[in-house]
């Protein structure tokens, strides 16, 4: 197994609504640039399985692997000889959040996936920015 080191980032808003926003997978791509789309091929719940493109790539199968309400959500994307999890976590921190993104590569190809994905944590960081930026804007004072 090889894990990337930890994004971590925090926001004034509350933690429910990154949640949310992860929980919503349609809407990926609204902030994460790179994403060109997930669909999911039922309800959302760990386990349900789908697929996801990135706008440079090919589709990619995937799964919901855990939800856990008001804090995580997890996806692993499977990939040829290894899967990608990632594990977003929202935990309330001084009437805020504290926003953390856990990624690690699994699996018999797990050294040379992880080096064919050596960006992953700029991308991720780029993400995680691009969300707290979208939900800071829908939540501003007015």
């Amino acid at each position: 197994m090889m894990k990337f080191p930890v994004i971590t980032a925090r926001s004034w808003v509350a933690p429910e609504y990154f949640h949310a926003r992860w929980c919503d997978v349609t809407t990926h791509p609204e902030w994460a640039p790179g994403m060109e789309y997930i669909r999911l091929d039922g309800p959302l719940r760990p386990g349900v399985h789908g697929v996801m493109k990135t706008r440079e790539g090919e589709e990619t199968p995937m799964m919901v692997s855990d939800i856990v309400p008001g804090l995580a959500f997890q996806d692993t994307v499977f990939l040829d000889g290894g899967t990608l999890t990632v594990r977003h976590e929202s935990h309330g921190e001084n009437a805020g959040s504290r926003l953390e993104l856990h990624a690690e590569i699994d699996g018999p190809r797990a050294e040379e996936l992880a080096a064919d994905l050596a960006g992953l944590d700029e991308v991720l960081a780029a993400d995680l920015a691009g969300l707290i930026a979208l939900v800071e804007s829908e939540h501003a004072p007015r």
